[in-house]
């Protein structure tokens, strides 16, 4: 089984964390941990990060 990799990120002055579902040349799905309301009722707690605004985190 392959390791989750963990990452955070900032998205509307608020940060959170989350896992990497799928991975493309310069962005990353994420799962998101902790969803705010909103993101969660546009996104479904699952979004597309450009990785230059990821840190991964172990």
């Amino acid at each position: 089984m392959t390791q989750e990799k963990r990452i955070s990120f900032s998205w509307e002055k608020s940060s959170y964390m989350g896992y990497v579902e799928k991975e493309y040349e310069n962005a990353y799905l994420v799962v998101v941990s902790d969803p705010s309301p909103d993101m969660e009722e546009k996104y479904t707690n699952r979004m597309v990060i450009s990785k230059k605004d990821c840190q991964t985190t172990e």
